[in-house]
């Protein structure tokens, strides 16, 4: 539940199996949940957890893959060495309505229950950067960034010219910021590589800016 000086807001997380398969075929249309080929084993065992929002329809969706998994994502991941020890868990982009503006309590929520059922420090999140649709990509990442996770770097991957892999771990410490970035800035990637993060942003005339940090 969150609760602010306006309203009053509740989030009914839970974790969806093989009975909530239509009502996440119907949030999610005939592409399916992103980055998971097949929904029907995610949800028999247990890798989605979706928010009601104290109503019928399913308003929103994450699915988790483990980093030891052999799917594409948690190997590309380790092999470029996030989470090479194989624990933790990578939460794909959440699936949301278009009238669904919460995405960042829910993904807390998420991030909690993947903490929770993995035991584990390694709880990564990653985002499609779609070039077509920049201010999506901005919205999206203003939330991640806001729900407290950490963009560590960026990834070529399959569906996707480049992938947006944020963390769960904070930055520890606050150091002046290197300089401010928006996601296509052609320099980005090389930053990140440099050992910098983003764990705020700004807005520009542009968009967003990512404020880049020394880790």
């Amino acid at each position: 539940m969150l609760q602010t000086l306006e309203r009053t807001q509740t989030f009914d997380a839970r974790v969806l199996n093989a009975d909530h398969a239509a009502a996440l075929r119907a949030l999610t249309g005939p592409s399916g949940l992103p980055l998971l080929p097949c929904l029907h084993p995610a949800l028999e065992e247990g890798q989605i957890v979706g928010d009601y929002a104290g109503q019928e329809e399913l308003q929103a969706a994450a699915a988790l893959l483990p980093l030891y998994a052999e799917d594409p994502l948690p190997t590309s991941l380790r092999a470029a060495g996030y989470g090479a020890d194989g624990q933790g868990a990578v939460l794909t982009p959440p699936v949301l309505r278009g009238d669904y503006t919460q995405l960042r309590h829910f993904l807390r929520l998420a991030l909690r229950w993947a903490t929770e059922r993995y035991a584990s420090y390694h709880v990564w999140a990653v985002l499609p950067l779609d070039i077509e649709h920049p201010a999506t990509c901005d919205d999206i990442c203003a939330q991640y960034l806001s729900a407290g996770l950490t963009l560590r770097g960026m990834r070529p991957m399959a569906g996707a010219a480049q992938m947006l892999i944020f963390s769960a771990r904070g930055l520890a410490q606050w150091r002046d910021p290197l300089r401010r970035c928006r996601l296509c800035d052609p320099a980005l990637p090389r930053v990140l590589e440099r050992g910098y993060a983003a764990g705020d942003f700004g807005w520009g005339k542009d968009g967003l800016e990512l404020v880049l940090r020394p880790v």
